[in-house]
């Protein structure tokens, strides 16, 4: 014997008070490390935290083992209530799609406008605001004046958004800020509420700015709870038939896919069925674009929006209030992601160069066979893709002519024609 202790004691017996006992559970770290250095002096504390460290070992094992066969029932039960259900094509009926915005965006489903701070978003959104609560919207309410329900997550409502929506000249009798006493509004959590709350005022959009801020998510979630949320939103617009406009904030990516660019989930870009892009316009200063960017449901081939952020001041109760307003100046054939694809370039003056070639070409000589005009470029060292990149943002004008192998292309520069009017306020 040594130091009172016997020289071996058998696994199944119990150390005497004042050694080291053996913890049903699993030891802390304090526990664990004198275990360790009594170990170092004693062979009998060394066998017993041998033994511990089997013991909890094989605890480990058990609780493996019955949190997998858990894991089983519950994958048996819930096998046990599936079934594949077939539905023949024949039994669906064709639907047409209602557009509150015509070919932008549609009812029942989710739009994102999506773009880097500083772009006017938010300043859009009221513009949209606007002209769907005094009817002057292009699409199924045109004439017909809805209201509008709106999250807003960021700015304040007296010094920013109202100010905005007199700006935009909004019916602000149809403007409705919606917000949860001591919460945020959470989606699908509030979707139930913000139906009824839209049929109680007669509106035909949810508009959330941002989208991102109002989405139900857990953390590390990758990104399937983020599209159960959207497509519970997706359903809530579908059965009450509204239309619901998210903004969606974008990162600084090099890519020429706006979709890629969305800050937070990819699912938001997945789900939605339609998404406009808005961006800077580098061929104008103080200029920006708003182009469709997807469209599922309607026509993606259309004309993009230029238009620029105008400052706006009135009176309200003897304060002198300041904000600003959408002007919208034309339209363009450039798109937001044609403007990414660009700034992607790892020489960012390919375009610049394109575009200086093809402008002063047509200049000089007119309507030029498209084929002509690649080989000139490419004797100037100019890649195909950036000289059509340069023929889309000076809106050439294209013109075939022939068929099959007799198919010629023509391109010229287009007319210039100044609106004798300005387009008004509302009637984007």
């Amino acid at each position: 014997m040594q130091n009172g202790h016997h020289p071996f004691v058998s696994a199944g017996e119990v150390p005497s008070e004042g050694s080291d006992s053996v913890s049903s559970g699993l030891p802390d770290m304090q526990e664990t490390q004198l275990d360790q250095v009594a170990a170092q002096r004693d062979p009998v504390a060394r066998f017993i935290a041998e033994d511990k460290r089997i013991r909890l070992t094989e605890i480990e094992k058990e609780k493996t083992i019955a949190k997998k066969k858990g894991q089983e029932e519950a994958e048996k039960e819930l096998q046990a209530g599936r079934s594949i259900v077939l539905t023949g094509a024949s039994g669906i009926r064709s639907l047409t799609t209602h557009w509150l915005w015509k070919e932008r965006v549609p009812m029942g489903e989710i739009t994102l406008i999506a773009g880097r701070g500083g772009v006017g978003k938010s300043t859009m959104l009221a513009r949209i605001a606007a002209d769907i609560t005094t009817g002057n919207m292009d699409g199924s309410f045109f004439g017909k004046p809805k209201s509008v329900l709106y999250v807003v997550n960021e700015d304040s409502l007296e010094r920013t958004v109202k100010p905005r929506m007199v700006a935009a000249g909004a019916e602000l009798s149809r403007i409705f800020f919606v917000s949860v006493p001591d919460s945020n509004v959470i989606l699908p959590r509030d979707c139930e509420r913000m139906a009824e709350a839209a049929r109680s005022v007669d509106a035909a959009c949810v508009m959330l700015d941002p989208l991102s801020a109002n989405l139900e998510s857990i953390k590390g979630d990758t990104g399937s709870f983020m599209r159960t949320s959207m497509q519970a939103i997706q359903k809530m617009c579908i059965e009450n038939n509204l239309a619901a406009i998210g903004l969606a904030h974008t990162r600084k990516a090099m890519t020429n896919n706006l979709m890629d660019a969305i800050l937070g989930s990819t699912e938001m870009g997945n789900v939605c069925r339609s998404a406009m892009g808005v961006i800077a316009d580098p061929e104008v200063e103080n200029g920006y674009i708003l182009s469709q960017e997807k469209s599922n449901l309607g026509n993606l081939n259309i004309d993009s929006y230029t238009y620029t952020i105008e400052p706006f001041s009135f009176t309200e109760d003897g304060n002198f209030i300041s904000t600003s307003f959408i002007k919208i100046t034309g339209t363009t054939k450039v798109k937001t992601s044609d403007v990414l694809a660009e700034s992607s370039l790892s020489d960012g003056g390919q375009m610049t160069d394109a575009k200086k070639f093809l402008k002063d070409l047509l200049e000089s000589q007119g309507k030029t066979n498209a084929k002509d005009a690649k080989t000139a470029a490419r004797q100037e060292g100019i890649s195909e893709s950036s000289l059509h990149r340069a023929r889309k943002s000076l809106d050439v004008v294209v013109e075939r002519s022939g068929f099959g192998r007799d198919l010629v292309s023509y391109w010229s520069l287009p007319k210039i024609e100044t609106p004798a009017v300005m387009p008004p306020l509302t009637g984007l």
